[in-house]
């Protein structure tokens, strides 16, 4: 009886042992076809993430520039109506005419004042509406970062001022070959 216990109970240590010995076998062999794989594909799964990485920057850039591009400064509305004047539908037009599709938000600089801001968002809004009848309208977005640069009336009264500032041209006078001129 002590013989067949003794054998009873090594057998179930014995089981216990290997059943433990088990466990993680299948994950162990897991994780080597895994990086077996991986080892044969690499640098490829990394380096696409790498290059997405280094990318992302530039498609920060882009986006940034064409939200310049695309806003309608102060200077684009007249300052008592906060309508939008000349250089701005011209601009607005433009903006319709050039700019790619992903690209064709429109966005207004903001006043101070709210209500001065509503105003220049409705007459962009009315204008679009004019320059794109029956045809879905851009995206008119609020925007706190303004282009820099110069109001058109500006540069032009520099340019005039610089032309006429300009003098004549003149020729030298005429010498005669072999005149000596002085004293």
């Amino acid at each position: 009886m002590l013989r067949v216990r003794t054998c009873f109970l090594t057998g179930l240590a014995l089981f216990i042992t290997i059943s433990s010995a088990q466990a993680g076998w299948h994950e162990f062999w897991h994780r080597v076809h895994t990086d077996f794989h991986r080892n044969n594909a690499w640098p490829e799964p990394f380096s696409t993430i790498d290059k997405r990485a280094a990318r992302a920057p530039f498609h920060a850039m882009v986006r940034n520039g064409w939200r310049l591009q695309n806003t309608l400064g102060a200077a684009y509305f007249h300052h008592e109506t906060n309508q939008l004047n000349d250089a701005g539908k011209r601009k607005l037009h433009s903006i319709l005419a050039h700019a790619p599709e992903p690209h064709k938000t429109i966005y207004v600089f903001q006043s101070i004042d709210p209500e001065v801001s509503e105003q220049r968002l409705d007459s962009v809004q009315q204008a679009l509406a004019q320059l794109l009848p029956d045809q879905p309208m851009p995206a008119v977005i609020p925007t706190n970062t303004e282009p820099t640069g110069l109001p058109a009336e500006y540069v032009d009264s520099v340019e005039r001022k610089s032309r006429s500032s300009i003098p004549e041209p003149r020729l030298p006078s005429f010498q005669a070959a072999g005149e000596l001129t002085g004293g």
